[in-house]
């Protein structure tokens, strides 16, 4: 669950030190599961790591994926690059249902939850959005969508702006935004 949040200055660093800790883990293992194009953002992640721990990067490259993936969710603060690949593994790797289901509800062109990059992605009408969030929440876990719509809303507040009003109504109505 996402503990209480403050939405407006909300970064992806500050997303990911507020996720449960099961969540976290669940972030850094989707990381190191896949080569998601972008060995840098491994290197990152493992450098952290190293600071972390006091360590050298090089043994910390020879740990395990999956002891890795624990020291990255529990030892370190990411900042917001890292925390952001964070957040985008956890979707890409393991709730790519959940994305297609909102994405189709705002009839934005995608590949298996990815927005296709020749879309040019402007801030949905705050009516469309309500309805997609609303559907979202009748078909996906409450915990997993709000998780999503918050990383949303911490990568792109410009376009994604109108979900704050979303996961705030959450709010009053028992649920941590």
């Amino acid at each position: 669950m996402i503990r209480p949040l403050q939405l407006l200055d909300l970064s992806p660093s500050r997303l990911f030190a507020h996720l449960d800790p099961e969540v976290r883990l669940l972030a850094a293992r989707s990381l190191y599961a896949h080569d998601w194009g972008d060995r840098a953002t491994r290197r990152e992640a493992d450098f952290a790591i190293a600071q972390a721990l006091r360590s050298r990067e090089i043994a910390i490259r020879k740990l395990p994926a999956d002891r890795r993936a624990e020291y990255l969710a529990r030892v370190v603060r990411p900042g917001d690059a890292l925390a952001t690949s964070l957040l985008m593994a956890l979707h890409l790797e393991r709730r790519r249902g959940l994305l297609a289901t909102f994405l189709d509800g705002l009839e934005i062109p995608h590949t298996d939850g990815v927005i296709r990059e020749d879309h040019d992605l402007r801030a949905p009408d705050p009516a469309r959005l309500a309805a997609a969030a609303a559907k979202l929440f009748g078909s996906h876990p409450a915990e997993e969508v709000e998780i999503y719509m918050a990383t949303l809303l911490a990568m792109d507040r410009e376009v994604w702006g109108g979900l704050a009003a979303v996961l705030a109504g959450r709010g009053d109505r028992g649920s941590p935004p």
